[in-house]
C-alpha cells in the first residue's frame, strides 16, 4: 500500500486548537487520484485539505485544495498552512516568499521572521477582486429569514471574490453577530433564487455568507466575523475565513479608506478564536489585498492511499 506524509495544523491562530483545521498531504509522486483525494477529505471532514503536488526549484509549488464537497480553485487558510508546512518541513531554509500554483491563480506567500517559522506570520497577496453583485437590505431579510434590526441600514451588501464568492453582509453590533441564526434550506434556497447555489451558478460553486461588524470581543481587534457556507446541503461554520477576509479587504478599500490596515477575529462562537490580519490599499482602481495569519502544527503521520 502506497503512504503519503501528511501534517495537521491550525491556522490563523498562535496556539493549537484554535483557528481553522488543516491537513497537508505531501504527494509529489502523485500517488493520490482527484477521487480518492475527495474521499480523504470526507474522511477527515475538515473544512479544508491540500495536496502539495509539485515543487519547481523549492520556488514553486503546485497545490490543489479539496472540501469534503468538491475541489475548490482558492482558499485563504489552506495556502497559509501550506506555506507553513513548505517553510518549516520541505525547504533546506526557510524563503522571504514561495509562490503557490492553484488553479485559480498563483498565490505569493511573504513571511515575517524566516528564521522563526513557528512565529512568522504568513501574508499572502490575493487575486485583485470581482464585485459581482450588490443587494438590497430587504433581499437579505426575506432570503435569509433574520431580523431587519440585525443589519447595518447604512451600509451597502455586496458580492465580491478574490477566487471564492461571498456576500459581504455588515451587522449592526456584536449581539446581533452572537445572535445569527440560519437554516440550510432557507440559504439554499435563497442561493438558488439568485443564482449562487452550485446547481446554477456559473462557476458550479456556491456563494457563502459573511458577517462582520466593527464591534469586537477584544480590544486588539477590529472587526468581529462570521462565515457560513453550504456544504453537501448542510450549513457550516467557518473559524477563520481568509479567502472571505480578502473580499471583505476589497469591501473597506471600496467604500471606507484607500489604505487599510486591520486584525479581524472569527471563530470565537465555536470556540476556535483566530485572527486574521488584513492590510491593503488601492489606487487607480488597483488593488493590493494582503491577508496574513500564524500557523501551528499539531502532528505529522501517513496516510495510506
Amino acid at each position: 500500500m502506497s503512504e503519503l506524509t501528511y501534517y495537521l495544523l491550525d491556522v490563523f491562530t498562535a496556539h493549537k486548537y484554535g483557528g481553522n483545521q488543516l491537513a497537508v498531504f505531501i504527494d509529489f509522486e502523485n500517488k493520490a487520484s482527484p477521487e480518492q483525494m475527495l474521499k480523504i477529505a470526507r474522511e477527515l471532514n475538515f473544512p479544508e485539505i491540500t495536496f502539495i503536488k509539485t515543487n519547481t526549484n523549492d520556488e514553486l509549488f503546485d497545490v490543489r485544495i479539496f472540501t469534503p464537497e468538491y475541489e475548490i480553485p482558492f482558499a485563504g487558510h489552506p495556502l497559509l498552512g501550506t506555506a507553513f508546512v513548505i517553510s518549516k518541513y520541505l525547504l533546506p531554509a526557510p524563503k522571504e516568499q514561495i509562490a503557490l500554483k492553484l488553479a485559480h491563480a498563483t498565490i505569493n506567500i511573504e513571511l515575517s521572521a524566516v528564521n522563526d517559522v513557528d512565529n512568522s506570520l504568513f501574508t499572502m497577496t490575493q487575486s485583485a477582486p470581482q464585485f459581482l453583485a450588490t443587494y438590497s437590505h430587504q433581499e437579505i431579510i426575506d432570503g435569509l429569514g433574520i431580523e431587519s434590526a440585525t443589519l447595518d441600514i447604512q451600509r451597502p451588501i455586496e458580492e465580491i471574490t478574490t477566487g471564492l464568492p461571498y456576500i459581504i453582509i455588515p451587522v449592526t453590533s456584536l449581539a446581533t453577530l452572537n445572535s445569527i441564526k440560519l437554516s440550510a434550506q432557507t440559504v439554499i434556497k435563497f442561493l438558488t433564487k439568485i443564482n449562487r447555489y452550485k446547481t446554477n451558478s456559473a462557476t458550479g460553486l456556491t456563494t457563502s455568507l459573511f458577517f462582520i461588524t466593527p464591534e469586537t470581543v477584544e480590544k486588539t481587534s477590529d472587526y468581529s466575523s462570521r462565515m457560513f457556507c453550504i456544504e453537501d446541503e448542510n450549513l457550516v461554520e467557518d473559524a477563520a475565513t481568509g479567502s472571505a477576509n480578502g473580499c471583505f479587504l476589497a469591501y473597506l478599500l471600496t467604500h471606507d479608506a484607500h489604505n487599510i490596515s486591520a486584525i479581524v477575529e472569527q471563530g470565537f462562537q465555536m470556540k476556535r478564536k483566530s485572527y486574521i490580519h488584513l492590510d491593503g490599499m488601492v489606487k487607480n482602481n488597483q488593488y493590493r489585498l494582503r491577508v496574513g495569519g500564524q500557523a501551528v502544527c499539531l502532528s505529522k503521520g501517513r496516510w495510506g492511499v
